[in-house]
Formats: C-alpha cells, sequence, structure tokens
C-alpha cells in the first residue's frame, strides 16, 4: 500500500513537471516577455517653448514653428532573475523622446545592456539622459504644425506637458530547446512642467515621481 502511493506520488509530480515545462514552451512560443522592468526614477523639464515662424511652410502653406526643449531624466532598467527562462540580446536597446508623438532628437543607445541580458541574476543599470534642441539649430528643433503648435499651446497654459519615453530593442528568449526573437517595446508616459528658478520662485510644482514603464 505504501509503495503504491509512493509510486502515485512520484507520477504527479512528474505530471505537474511536464505540465509546467509545457507551458512554458508554450509561453515562449505564443508571447514574448519583456526581461526587465522600467521606472524613470527622476526627470527635469529645463525649457519647452515655441519659436515664431521664420520659414514658410511645404508648398506655401502656414509655416512650422520650431519647438526649443531641455530636458534630462534618470533611467533605471532592472533586469529578471530567470533560471527557467533565457535571454539573449540581438539589437541593442534604444530611447526615444516623443512629444506629440514625435520624436525629440536623435535616440539614445543603451550601452550595458548587452552584459545584464546575459547574466542570470537581477541587475540594475541606471541611465542618466539629456534631449536638448534649440530653434537656432535646425537638426535639434522639432518644426510643429498649426494643428501641434495648439496642443502645445494648450499644454503650456496648463503648465504641464505630456511626453513619452519610448525603449525599443531585439531580444532572443529561450526555454528548453525552444527559442523565439522578441521585439520589446516600452512606454513610460512623462507629465513635466517647467522647472527653472524664475518659474520655482512663482509657482510651487510638485515633486516627480517615479514612472513605472508599460510594455
Amino acid at each position: 500500500m505504501g509503495m503504491a502511493k509512493a509510486c502515485c506520488s512520484c507520477c504527479c509530480c512528474v505530471l505537474v513537471l511536464v505540465a509546467f515545462a509545457g507551458l512554458m514552451v508554450l509561453a515562449v512560443k505564443n508571447a514574448c516577455v519583456v526581461p526587465f522592468l522600467t521606472t524613470v526614477d527622476e526627470a527635469s523639464l529645463a525649457r519647452m517653448s515655441l519659436a515664431a515662424p521664420v520659414t514658410a511652410g511645404h508648398n506655401g502653406s502656414t509655416p512650422a514653428a520650431a519647438l526649443s526643449y531641455d530636458l534630462s531624466l534618470v533611467l533605471a532598467l532592472r533586469w529578471y532573475y530567470r533560471r527557467a527562462v533565457g535571454f539573449s540580446h540581438a539589437k541593442p536597446l534604444e530611447a526615444e523622446l516623443r512629444f506629440l508623438g514625435r520624436p525629440l532628437g536623435p535616440r539614445a543607445r543603451l550601452g550595458g545592456a548587452e552584459q545584464a541580458a546575459a547574466t542570470s541574476y537581477l541587475s540594475e543599470i541606471v541611465y542618466r539622459l539629456a534631449w536638448n534642441g534649440s530653434d537656432e539649430n535646425a537638426t535639434t528643433a522639432l518644426a510643429l504644425g498649426p494643428g501641434e503648435a495648439a496642443a502645445f499651446a494648450a499644454e503650456s497654459a496648463a503648465r504641464v506637458f505630456e511626453l513619452e519615453l519610448v525603449i525599443a530593442g531585439v531580444f532572443k528568449s529561450s526555454v528548453l530547446f525552444r527559442s523565439r526573437w522578441c521585439g520589446v517595446r516600452v512606454n513610460c508616459p512623462l507629465r513635466l512642467s517647467v522647472s527653472t528658478p524664475s518659474v520655482a520662485a512663482a509657482v510651487a510644482a510638485p515633486p516627480f515621481a517615479s514612472v513605472e514603464c508599460k510594455s
């Protein structure tokens, strides 16, 4: 009787392990898992202003206005401890800052992510990133059409600008003998007010609260 119970318990354990392995394979086959948690721990907006239109628009239309901006932030990537699922880095992670759905300046490459993706223990990398664009520099300033300029004016009147930080890259996830290439994209919504000594003296802006990004 005791032997029968032991055999039954052993069979149940084997079935549970097989079912778990099957679920892991299905998870990798049908879904891509983001192997890290992303947070924006600090953010500061020193300038967000719209210069008067100076050049004509396309086909003689209303000229575009140039957006000047100066933003810095602290981004933290916390890589998951993973024992059953392995991840290997394929394409460097890049961070892109957007306003009204359009990129502000060039993308920032997140160095060191390749090493973090190859480790087996929870690790954290902190990046200090900055974007700066001036209406005097056509390569960094963002040209806004009339509709976008109106949206900017509304956010400026509310003293809160809504921006978005996008983190993207490519990884290969592996479970047992199966692997899959996955494009990873994480979005970080940011609501920021311009913070300068003169503005801070006139308006007490609330402290920045850490933002957890979503995939």
